[in-house]
């Protein structure tokens, strides 16, 4: 059996003094850029012009900024944020959650397609593989971070993490699951299968069948994963072996609960794709108003300014 590798790499990529340069930041900004160009081609694909798809960068971010930060205060830690709600602006002290993100870029893409006259399902089928691919790529700074670590596993490709055994107390440091690595697998893979769908033009973008397959790829696998992945929260944490050992009863992490609700949603773009025509058009978005329909003029009567023949 392989060694565990040993994972102690300074988080901080360059510190100039006045001013620290993280891996996790240098990967999120390149996680932004590369996603936004594969938005920018999926869009210009489509017929859409570059101007369009750069109006969408300031959405996409501030959707996943705050939609994560505002994910991971709700659904992790409610008791703590909503007594020092302050707290929630703290961005430095760490706390973002992929499905807040999600639910952000939901509501940023409704919100961007009704300000531009673009079907939600349409902005949403050319972000989707975007989204896959960018939600892998910033596990890579996670994994800087020595963070969103493993249960204990000595398994062929564990992983020791020096920096996070310290910081919990755990001497000496253990062999893990990198379920951050995982995590940009399921990434990957679910950009991978997003692709190999278009290619071979399952259906047309607008359908929903992208953001379908993506709900189900990506929180299919989120789902999995949570079960090698080490208790994040603080008061979980303190009885993680309590809840390993039966002795709270089988439970499910949040991250499970919360990706049951996108899986079933993506069941549901699916399966109304796939019962569309291949051709089919965007429909229009039902939460934009569309204009009136001009009634019809009415038809002049056939004999109304004919001339009278000449006996």
């Amino acid at each position: 059996m392989l060694a565990a590798l040993t994972w102690d790499i300074d988080p901080i990529a360059i510190d100039l003094g006045f001013w620290q340069i993280r891996w996790y930041g240098i990967c999120f900004a390149a996680t932004i850029y590369t996603g936004f160009a594969i938005w920018r081609n999926q869009a210009m694909k489509y017929g859409k012009d570059p101007e369009y798809a750069e109006r969408f960068l300031w959405y996409g971010v501030l959707g996943v900024v705050f939609g994560s930060r505002l994910g991971h205060c709700l659904f992790y830690e409610p008791e703590r944020y909503l007594a020092n709600p302050i707290e929630i602006l703290y961005f430095w002290k760490g706390g973002l959650a992929s499905h807040g993100a999600t639910l952000g870029l939901f509501f940023v893409t409704w919100l961007f397609g009704r300000n531009n006259k673009t079907p939600f399902l349409k902005v949403a089928d050319f972000l989707a593989p975007a989204v896959a691919f960018a939600a892998g790529g910033v596990r890579i700074g996670n994994f800087f971070n020595s963070e969103i670590v493993g249960r204990a596993w000595d398994g062929p490709w564990a992983v020791i993490f020096t920096r996070y055994d310290r910081m919990m107390g755990v001497h000496p440091p253990i062999a893990r699951h990198p379920t951050a690595l995982y995590e940009v697998a399921m990434g990957l893979v679910t950009y991978a299968v997003l692709r190999t769908l278009e290619k071979r033009d399952v259906r047309y973008a607008g359908s929903g069948l992208a953001l379908g397959v993506f709900l189900i790829f990506y929180f299919s696998f989120r789902f999995l994963v949570e079960f090698f992945k080490e208790y994040q929260v603080e008061k979980f944490i303190e009885k993680a072996d309590q809840i390993r050992s039966g002795a709270e009863g089988f439970q499910l992490t949040m991250g499970q609960y919360l990706s049951i609700l996108p899986v079933l949603v993506g069941v549901f773009f699916v399966v109304r794709a796939l019962r569309q025509p291949k051709d089919a058009q965007a429909a229009p978005s039902p939460w934009t108003p569309q204009p009136a329909t001009a009634p019809a003029a009415a038809p002049v009567a056939a004999s109304k300014g004919k001339k009278k023949r000449k006996k």
